[in-house]
Order: C-alpha cells, then sequence, then structure tokens
C-alpha cells in the first residue's frame, strides 16, 4: 500500500502526514496500514498542525480520483502474494519428495 503512495506522491501533491496516509489507506484499500510503520515513514518530529489534506473531503476527492489504479495496483499484489506462495508449496514438496 504504502507503494503506491510513492508513486502517486507527486502528482497527487498531497502533505503526506500519518492521518492523511491513514485515511487514503482505508478509502483506497480498505485497511490501515500498519501505525507504526506509517508514523516512522510519514512523520515528523515536532510538527504542532495538522495537515489540511487530511480533511474527510479532500481524501475522499483523491481516493476517488486514483481509486482505479489503486484497485489495479492491489490486484497485482495479491497476485503476486499467490505466486510466492505457490513457488514455497512446490519448493516444500519438492523437498519433502527427495527427502523420501
Amino acid at each position: 500500500m504504502l507503494y503506491f503512495f510513492f508513486e502517486i506522491a507527486d502528482e497527487a501533491g498531497l502533505d503526506y502526514t500519518p492521518l492523511v496516509v491513514k485515511r487514503l489507506c482505508a478509502h483506497l484499500f480498505d485497511r490501515q496500514g500498519s501505525q507504526a510503520i506509517i508514523v516512522d515513514i510519514f512523520g515528523q518530529k515536532g510538527r504542532m498542525h495538522r495537515s489540511h489534506d487530511s480533511a474527510p473531503d479532500i481524501i475522499a476527492a483523491v481516493a476517488e480520483q486514483y481509486r482505479q489504479q489503486a484497485d489495479n495496483h492491489w490486484q497485482n499484489v495479491l497476485k503476486n502474494i499467490e505466486r510466492v506462495k505457490q513457488d514455497y508449496r512446490k519448493n516444500q514438496n519438492r523437498e519433502k519428495g527427495a527427502g523420501d
């Protein structure tokens, strides 16, 4: 999910704060993401003000603009996960057969 935000960062022109990223994750991927990772990457020590980009109407508009790209990205992620799982199973079965 975070990779997707890096892909669209320049085009979207958002002030990526942890709250903006968390809300976009929820809108685009129906997931929260890891709060610790989000804060580590997008947090800023000593920041005192909330980004105007975290407003619900802005998040909704950006999510609508990038929904199709996010859906495509997520489908590719799921395909990659499935491919890795299948490769892992094949290797496990091959090792199991060689051990007999």
